[in-house]
């Protein structure tokens, strides 16, 4: 096929879903299943009992924040289908919605950890699996409160923004062996919003929830993002129709945003 219709990557593909379990990270397993992927998903062991992935993936336990469970499971990947292609990142939790300087050093740190450290880490131990194949990318999932924060919200803001910086290094150093993009997503109707996957609901039965209805009429689309929406967007930024797209970050809101 015409690499310029070739808008998914091929069939056979080598993807590895790192948070393939969540809200968004189950639609694109599917959606790669149904492509003819062959499809690794790492994640952590709770959400892979609340959400196993489809018949014919491969699942791997795994916490994000520790180090010597990425190494594992991506060399585990590696042997299962000999390397792998396209490295999709989705790990990440919200934390509660507080003030700066209302955040506990751990409540920081743990976000940190969770939401930036862990994509680093993700990144740099699959690089040079990636670096061995002839068409690799890697597509991050940060947000748009990257590019604009939201009250409450700093440390998972600074954190987005840290996975686009590192994305755009990822997409000036790998080059041209491995492309690097990113996706921005709005607000998504998933359980992120109360936590994500595999976690403890961060909202108190005291504590204000998020205002949905006001957010959903700022945005021109006049609904919230579905998961659909975000899984197309990602295959592109990993096929070859997107070859020549290396550090960018795609926004995707519903022109809620538009830096």
């Amino acid at each position: 096929m015409n690499t310029v219709l070739q808008m998914t990557p091929p069939a056979g593909t080598r993807v590895v879903a790192v948070g393939g379990c969540g809200g968004i990270g189950s639609a694109l397993v599917q959606v790669c299943v149904t492509l003819g992927h062959r499809v690794t998903v790492l994640d952590l062991p709770q959400s892979i009992d609340q959400n196993p992935p489809p018949n014919g993936v491969s699942a791997i336990a795994m916490d994000a924040t520790r180090t010597a469970d990425i190494e594992s499971g991506l060399a585990e990947a590696d042997r299962t289908f000999s390397g792998i292609d396209v490295l999709i990142n989705l790990v990440g939790f919200a934390h509660r919605r507080a003030r700066i300087e209302d955040l506990s050093d751990d409540e920081w740190n743990d976000t940190m950890r969770g939401n930036l450290d862990s994509f680093t880490t993700v990144c740099r131990r699959a690089i040079p699996i990636l670096q061995r194949s002839e068409s690799a990318a890697i597509v991050n999932v940060s947000s748009g409160v990257g590019v604009r924060p939201l009250p409450g919200g700093s440390a998972y803001s600074i954190a987005k923004a840290g996975v686009i910086a590192l994305t755009k290094a990822i997409a000036l150093e790998c080059a041209p062996r491995i492309r690097a993009n990113s996706v921005a997503p709005g607000v998504v109707q998933t359980a992120f919003l109360t936590g994500g996957t595999g976690r403890e609901p961060t909202h108190r039965a005291d504590a204000p929830k998020p205002d949905l209805e006001t957010y959903r009429k700022g945005v021109p689309m006049k609904r919230l993002a579905e998961t659909a929406d975000i899984v197309g967007p990602i295959l592109f930024l990993a096929s070859p129709a997107a070859g020549f797209i290396n550090g960018q970050t795609l926004h995707i809101n519903g022109g809620g945003l538009m830096p």
